[in-house]
């Protein structure tokens, strides 16, 4: 290998490196901050539930599913037929994401009584107003998984660890602010953070759509722009199942440890992410 490409991917290999470090600091920093502001009590679960939900159900009916069918597809396909394919999904998750908001918001006590069991009747209307805050931040980050995708298959690992930080940052700067901010209101302080999470998806949008517009734009004749060949619905199925049913038992979890009272959720999430932060960063180290 000639002495420039090592030295390009070298320097590609540590800016990711740098990212990837950035990104998982930003995000035990985040947790840290949400514990120091909310605590581990009933406040704590609701809040949790709210900017966990969006991205939590994004990773089983999405994420790793796009990954599988997607990129080998990609790999097969012209770009302009990619451009099409990629327009085309997103309004898919966009209508479907949509979808499964209205039902959130129609249905919220269902969802509540699955997601955190063991918040008491006090908190109920918290908890509710919280998870409507979620279901609208959902279409979001379906959006943004399938953009995410995108920038996997173009090797912008930049653009892909930038976007956790452009989230993390917002929601620390969110949660800093209701700490400072002198409240007796659960609505008010939900609000808040509500306005900051949907922010927070918005911007990971921006930053996401702003690193793919160096190749968004490609010339295409007729036969490039045709109808993309989508992979048979069998193969959607098996890789919703191998990506999805895994982050099933995390959620199952959560849910077990919440039946047992307040604050319960809130001292399991922590738990977790202490025990996930370095198994995962050593995987993708």
């Amino acid at each position: 290998m000639p002495r420039i490409m090592r030295g390009m991917l070298l320097r590609a290999g540590l800016v990711s490196l740098a990212l990837l470090l950035a990104s998982r600091a930003l995000g035990l920093l985040r947790e840290s901050v949400q514990a120091a502001a909310l605590g581990a009590g009933g406040t704590a679960d609701v809040v949790i539930l709210m900017l966990t939900l969006p991205d939590l159900l994004t990773g089983i009916l999405a994420s790793g599913a796009l990954a599988y069918v997607l990129l080998p597809l990609w790999a097969r396909q012209s770009a302009a037929a990619q451009i099409q394919g990629v327009r085309q999904m997103g309004g898919w998750l966009l209508l479907g994401g949509a979808a499964a908001a209205a039902l959130l918001l129609v249905v919220p006590d269902l969802a509540a009584d699955a997601l955190a069991p063991g918040l008491g009747e006090a908190l109920r209307p918290m908890a509710l107003n919280a998870l409507r805050w979620g279901a609208v931040a959902l279409p979001l980050a379906l959006l943004a998984a399938l953009w995410t995708t995108r920038l996997q298959h173009q090797r912008d690992f930049t653009g892909m660890y930038g976007a956790n930080l452009v989230v993390n940052t917002v929601v620390i700067g969110s949660l800093l602010a209701v700490a400072s901010t002198v409240t007796d209101s659960p609505t008010d302080m939900v609000t808040a953070l509500g306005l900051g999470l949907l922010l927070a998806m918005a911007l990971r949008l921006l930053w996401l759509r702003w690193r793919m517009a160096g190749t968004t734009a490609h010339p295409a004749t007729s036969a490039e722009t045709a109808e993309p060949p989508w992979p048979m619905p069998s193969v959607w199925l098996w890789a919703l199942a191998g990506a999805g049913l895994p982050l099933l038992l995390p959620l199952l979890a959560r849910s077990l440890a919440s039946d047992s009272g307040e604050g319960a959720l809130a001292n399991f999430n922590y738990a977790w992410k202490l025990v996930e932060l370095p198994l995962v960063l050593a995987i993708q180290l």
